[in-house]
């Protein structure tokens, strides 16, 4: 199985947009990174994204690029600082390739976990758009490759 961990595009200030959706230059570079990564034909299976708006058009641009549009799943357990155990719980169940979309701190503690056993080493810098590959062989996660924005 792999997981591919995606931090949402460059997102907008509050004041520009209260909801903080992407900014026109982290739509291109996502869209950039989309198509590299299309090239590599992932068999995804679903996207996982929290319920704010930058992830939603983050998901919607790997989702069109992929050709994957319903298969996006809006996840309750991925805002910035939920924990991570209910995630590493839901994808034990899994057997089938996921993306997450999600934020920092929760992805960097997510990718500690799964990587080293504790949630509180910074395993990787996270990069909006940038794409992590983890591999899971039985129980155990590893970093395959990282597609930096």
């Amino acid at each position: 199985m792999y997981l591919y961990l995606i931090q949402h595009a460059k997102s907008k200030s509050k004041e520009e947009d209260p909801e903080r959706g992407i900014t026109d230059a982290g739509r291109v570079e996502t869209e950039r990174i989309a198509e590299y990564f299309k090239s590599m034909n992932p068999e995804i299976h679903i996207i996982w994204r929290s319920g704010k708006k930058r992830t939603k058009e983050t998901a919607d641009i790997f989702a069109r690029t992929l050709g994957i549009d319903n298969r996006i799943l809006e996840h309750t357990s991925l805002s910035p600082n939920d924990p991570v155990e209910p995630v590493i719980s839901a994808l034990g169940k899994m057997h089938k390739n996921v993306i997450i979309i999600g934020h920092l701190p929760f992805l960097s503690r997510l990718m500690s976990l799964l990587t080293t056993g504790t949630d509180n080493c910074q395993t990787v810098n996270f990069r909006n758009s940038g794409i992590i590959c983890l591999e899971r062989n039985k129980e155990q996660w590893k970093i395959d490759w990282i597609i930096p924005p």
